[in-house]
């Protein structure tokens, strides 16, 4: 059996019964998507669309192939309105969000946060693996998508089992290939060499408690965010085509002398030579050309341009932003958008849990210094304490959010709205606002005592 789609593989196995007949049958039933749809989106992705293998059997006649890249389009738009704001974080144990916002700069979070959610995107789910390196600091990775196959147990949560990195290494000298796999399971990573056969070479425990490798899924199918809309834009490319094509027949239209049979090719090159046609009686000239009805093909490309952004929930913000478009029409027009990324926001924010999570095992085991060497963990952390704020990146009207800001001020807190408003580090935002409040010259109750009039000395 292979797989042509995501499916969720189930099953009960401990490490002992892990076998390198079980990791070639996970591979074989991995590599149809990887060649298949994986492939596939990437080409899409990148501009390699149908349109390019288009073949016309008459040689002489024009093949243009222009392609219009909706697919990167809805990704990179959807992704900003997503990601590209970073997603900020508060919690009532300071010690601990200091700790973590030390890991995540380390790390650089927001771009691989972004990374993440771009391979979601493309391919309906992007993997990492949180790991310690030599020197013991705990790191995360964003990795390619091609390269994991997720192992679940069967119970109800799905928990996940064990996860299988496999990738090629090239010897350029001897112009080789050979495949590594990695096997993480809850408590230990296994390494193994395909050189023509499976070999185990090394394995070593890890602490983390769980399979180090996080899933974050596009949707609760794992599917694309242009995978619906690759067909219409197919359509669309041919459309672009066509028109093309024509547009170029126009351009090498045929010259018709008629009633003119005694026309010898020399007469030909001198009438293209002088740019001038005598002809005889009765005899015309004229050019033969193709009508083309700019209509029927406008409003065929129109429909095909609104139906992709309708499917695929994406604006068309050529057409969808004006100057003097009100924040409220703003939040009405996008509305569809909105949900898709609601529904991006819950899955994101289950595997950054996850992230966390891991990250905090390590340190309740091992710690974390700070730059002077001193440990700063001085008790047990729980990820559950770390709360997360996305902040949309999409269009609205600046004035209206100051006024609901306004609005808001008496019913809810300080530190809400800053994290409603996007401030990444809330708790530095009030306490520089305390300062500037305690250094404030009050004009109004200013007194100014005058000074007293000393007396005229006495000569």
């Amino acid at each position: 059996m292979a797989l042509t789609k995501n499916t969720k593989i189930c099953m009960d196995i401990t490490d002992a019964e892990i076998t390198t007949d079980l990791l070639q049958i996970l591979l074989d039933l991995h590599a149809p998507i990887v060649s298949g749809r994986f492939k596939i989106l990437d080409d899409y992705y990148t501009g390699e669309h149908l349109i390019l293998l288009r073949v016309i059997e008459d040689d002489t006649k024009p093949n243009n192939k222009p392609v219009t890249n909706f697919c990167s389009y809805i990704t990179d738009t959807l992704t900003g309105f997503f990601v590209g704001k970073p997603v900020s974080y508060t919690s009532k144990d300071k010690e601990f969000l200091e700790v973590l916002t030390k890991v995540f700069a380390d790390n650089d979070e927001q771009t691989e946060n972004h990374d993440l959610g771009h391979k979601a995107s493309v391919k309906g789910q992007g993997f990492e693996v949180v790991y310690l390196d030599e020197e013991g600091n705990i790191n995360f990775d964003c990795l390619d998508t091609d390269t994991i196959l997720m192992i679940y147990d069967t119970s109800i949560k799905s928990v996940p089992l064990m996860a299988v990195r496999h990738y090629t290494l090239h010897n350029y000298i001897l112009d080789t290939d050979v495949i590594k796999i990695v096997v993480y399971t809850k408590t230990n990573i296994y390494y193994y060499t395909d050189d023509g056969g499976i070999v185990l070479d090394s394995s070593e425990a890890h602490y983390f408690g769980e399979v180090p490798i996080v899933e974050y899924a596009n949707n609760r199918y794992h599917r694309g965010d242009f995978e619906n809309i690759i067909t219409l834009n197919d359509m669309y490319n041919k459309n672009n085509a066509d028109i093309s094509n024509d547009i170029e027949y126009f351009s090498n239209a045929y010259l018709v002398l008629e009633n003119m049979d005694g026309t010898e090719s020399e007469d030909i090159d001198k009438i293209n030579e002088n740019r001038v046609i005598l002809t005889s009686e009765g005899g015309k000239a004229y050019f033969l050309t193709k009508q083309l009805n700019d209509a029927v093909v406008q409003n065929h490309r129109n429909n095909l341009s609104e139906d992709i952004h309708k499917i695929s929930y994406t604006p068309d913000l050529s057409k969808e932003i004006a100057s003097n478009v009100s924040g409220n029409a703003l939040k009405t027009k996008m509305f569809t958008t909105a949900d898709i990324i609601v529904n991006k926001e819950r899955k994101f924010k289950k595997s950054l849990q996850t992230r966390i999570k891991l990250i905090a095992t390590i340190l309740n085991l091992k710690g974390y210094k700070d730059e002077e060497g001193k440990e700063m963990v001085t008790h047990e952390y729980n990820y559950k304490d770390i709360a997360m704020k996305f902040h949309r990146n999409m269009p609205t009207g600046m004035y209206e959010t100051a006024d609901d800001v306004s609005k808001m001020s008496t019913a809810v807190s300080q530190k809400t709205l800053l994290t409603e408003i996007g401030i990444e580090d809330v708790d530095a935002e009030i306490e520089q606002i305390e300062l500037e409040k305690s250094t404030m010259v009050d004009l109004d109750n200013l007194h100014t005592e005058t000074p007293p009039v000393e007396d005229d000395p006495v000569e």
